[in-house]
Formats: C-alpha cells, structure tokens, sequence
C-alpha cells in the first residue's frame, strides 16, 4: 500500500493533471507547501476510488445453457427469474422460471423469497433488461447473480424446450 499512497499518479494517470493546490479563496496555511495541498488531494482521490473498486460487486460469468440445462436435470438448479414483459413470459419461458418484470423489479425483488446468498440466473430475450435486473439485485444485496448466457433468443435458436402459457404463435 505504501506504493500507491507513495506515488498515485501511477496507478491513476489521471491524477496527475491535478492543480498544484487545492482550491480555496484562502491561502494555504503556512504550514501546508502547495506539494502537501496536492498530496492531500492525490491521497484522497485514491482512498475514493480505491474503496469505490472495492464496493462494486464482482460479476459472475454467464451460465451456459448446457450447464443450466445440466443442472435442471441434476435437480440442482439456481433461482430462474424471467424479467421479460407477462406477454412474452407466457408466449414461452424455461421451465421453472419465476416471472417479474424488470420494470417492477425494484418493488417486488422481495418475492423473489430467497436468501440473498442464493444463485439467480436471470434472463430476458437478449440480454439488456436481464443486464439491468442484475445490477437491481446486486444493489440490494444479491450476491450470486449471474446472466443466462444468450438469454431465451440464444435458448429458442438452440430449439431448447420452452414452457408456453396460451401462445399467440407456434
């Protein structure tokens, strides 16, 4: 750590277009040289961002669909949230999968009725809606969220086998 208190520019590139002294209608007491104004201010920059990297959740890598599908057959498989409109759900989704909208999933993620721990696997038709539900759930805490890799356009290419509840179209 001494490295990086040491010499942040370094690690950051951008900090070293920082001004030579901290901004302020007052002059910088006596005590402070314009190198301690700007060490403070590198010094703090890094403690911010440093502690913002380790607040971000790390993403875990999309589950498969042979993998989900392994698993289904295992009886082990995650939490399966569909975060796509009522309509499509009905019109066909995976088996097993629990449907709330990504529009309402900020009030309703406590119906979800899993301990935060717990994988979920969400999906959507390509990706962008599930992309978004992820980051909701991990904001609240979630933290084995994973995409399904593909989403369902990927899973009705492959002709893997949907769930459909009074489909419009074949």
């Amino acid at each position: 750590m001494g490295d990086i208190a040491g010499e942040p520019a370094t690690f950051f590139p951008f900090l070293s277009v920082l001004p030579d002294e901290m901004p302020s209608h007052r002059p910088i007491p006596a005590q402070l040289s314009v190198h301690a104004g700007r060490t403070w201010f590198r010094r703090a920059a890094v403690c911010f961002l440093l502690a913002l990297a380790g607040a971000a959740p790390a993403q875990e890598a999309p589950l498969t669909r042979p993998e989900l599908l392994r698993l289904q057959q295992a009886g082990q498989a995650p939490l399966l949230l569909d975060v796509r409109r009522a309509d499509e759900y009905r019109d066909g989704h995976i088996a097993g999968a629990l449907n709330i909208p990504v529009e309402h999933l900020a009030e309703r993620y406590t119906a979800l009725g899993v301990p935060r721990e717990r994988e979920i696997v969400v999906y959507c038709a390509s990706g962008r809606r599930a992309a978004r539900a992820q980051a909701l759930l991990a904001a609240q805490g979630y933290s084995h969220v994973r995409l399904l890799d593909g989403s369902v356009d990927a899973w009705r290419r492959e002709q893997l086998p949907l769930v459909r509840e009074g489909a419009s179209h074949p």
